[in-house]
């Protein structure tokens, strides 16, 4: 019988210097170096039989004498970080790309991946999920034994996030993570049900079901989406049931949604009625749903609900409307555009382009980089480069990297930095190692979502924060 969470062997932590494995990934063995100098390779057996202070004076000394090495310069690197001298490490690694002239990809890599490990010995749970989170998602088959070890872990986040990650790879996990569908946590039960649902599939409805009944809607919201995301269409008749009953609006949303890829009878009737669901995201879901089966009703509904007070729902009908007959939907744009709340002005912004002709649109555009709110100017500039005005756009959002608030300032970074900007690519990597702990993720965060490089990014794998350490893995990572 498979041990249960309960009787599985609690893993003793180890203290942070980093594992010989994790030293020695992407080395290879002595006799391959090639080219290596004799004193980089003196500088490797160090490093490799775990005497990292001499390692790193041996490196030291074959850099002086080959200083273009990259062995020579990994060791340091490697010595530096298995020694806990994390900054030192990441500093190691901007003087050998300045020296090199270009980044390294194999050295900041194995940089991320022995973040990682560090992540692996932080008592705290939120940060071993995290941790395993991502050496699941990156497939870093290295630290698959500290993955294992976190089974037996005492916290059921953690204990969870392992089971989850190795569902299809290790006997154990399937079992435990059945066992904590009964978690005292829904945080820990919604995560398992979406690891389940993704990796056993629709095979494990059986599993999944009762929890449609979970008194806490974030485990009820995990089972919806996880049936919506399965491809059959037998469950058609379980997503109806939970659109039309249950209590939380977000689960009614989901189950929707989930039906615009499962049709049913009884689908359309079930749209219309779920076009006055209190929650405005169900609306929006119905509409979806009415558009896909009837378009005759979505049209008829769509002209009632351009006057609407929600201005997704007025935006959403605009644009069918728009499709249907290609008539500029001014008015609608123009009553948002003329809101006091700036997120209603943005969102004319935003939806501008599917639903008025070029020119209205520009003119709109015009008007909205004279907007006094910074967001309301940066959705103009982005609405200039839908309609092909990329120039000006740009020169919009260039004027925004000035801004005094990091959240326009981000947005704008990056939707330049994906274009290749310096400018924005260098304030990324400048706001990466400035600031509060939650700049500098954000500022990470940035740098994966537009998928660029800094040196501000390499540099915060040194930082004394384990979570922006744990972003800047996950960007590099990425790449």
């Amino acid at each position: 019988m498979l041990p249960t969470h309960n009787t599985m062997k609690r893993f003793s932590l180890l203290r942070c210097a980093l594992p010989l494995m994790v030293l020695a990934m992407s080395v290879p063995a002595l006799p391959s170096c090639g080219g290596a100098p004799d004193s980089a390779r003196t500088a490797q057996r160090h490093l490799v039989r775990g005497d990292y202070q001499a390692a790193s004076a041996a490196a030291d000394r074959s850099i002086a004498k080959h200083p273009k090495d990259p062995t020579s310069w990994r060791v340091r690197i490697r010595a530096a970080m298995a020694q806990g001298e994390l900054a030192v490490a990441a500093q190691h690694y901007l003087d050998w790309k300045t020296l090199r002239g270009a980044h390294d990809r194999k050295t900041y890599r194995l940089m991320a991946v022995s973040t990682l490990w560090q992540g692996m010995q932080v008592p705290a749970p939120e940060i071993k999920s995290r941790t395993i989170a991502l050496i699941a998602r990156y497939n870093i088959e290295k630290l698959a034994s500290e993955v294992r070890d976190a089974l037996g872990d005492d916290s059921d986040l953690v204990a969870a996030s392992a089971a989850v990650a190795l569902m299809r790879s290790h006997p154990a996990a399937p079992h435990l993570a059945t066992e904590l569908l009964a978690s005292s946590s829904p945080r820990v039960r919604a995560m398992v049900i979406t690891g389940i649902a993704k990796k056993i599939g629709r095979k494990a409805l059986g599993d999944l079901v009762p929890a449609l009944t979970d008194t806490d809607p974030i485990v009820r919201r995990a089972v919806v989406s996880a049936i919506a995301s399965w491809k059959s269409k037998k469950d058609s008749a379980r997503l109806m049931a939970m659109a039309k009953d249950d209590a939380d609006g977000q689960v009614r949303s989901r189950a929707l949604r989930g039906l615009l890829a499962k049709g049913g009878d009884g689908v359309v009737p079930l749209a219309q009625t779920s076009l006055d669901d209190a929650y405005p995201g169900a609306q929006l879901a119905a509409l979806a749903l009415l558009e896909k089966f009837s378009e005759a009703d979505a049209i008829a509904r769509a002209k009632e609900l351009l006057g609407s007070s929600h201005i997704g729902l007025a935006m959403r009908s605009a644009i069918i409307l728009y499709k249907h007959d290609g008539r500029s939907q001014n008015d609608v744009v123009a009553q948002a555009f003329a809101s006091p709340d700036w997120a209603s002005r943005s969102a004319a912004m935003n939806t501008a382009a599917e639903v008025m002709n070029k020119a209205d649109a520009m003119a709109l555009a015009k008007r909205g980089l004279a907007d006094v709110h910074e967001d309301v100017r940066i959705a103009a500039a982005r609405l200039l480069i839908r309609l092909g005005e990329t120039s000006a756009g740009n020169r919009a959002l260039s004027a925004a990297l000035d801004s005094n608030q990091l959240g326009p300032r981000l947005a704008a970074a990056t939707e330049l930095a994906r274009q290749g900007d310096d400018a924005a690519i260098a304030l990324l990597g400048r706001l990466a190692r400035s600031g509060s702990a939650e700049q500098r993720q954000a500022a990470l965060g940035a740098h994966k979502a537009a998928q660029v490089l800094s040196d501000g990014l390499v540099a915060a794998l040194g930082d004394d924060n384990i979570d922006v350490r744990l972003a800047a893995a996950d960007a590099l990572l990425a790449r």
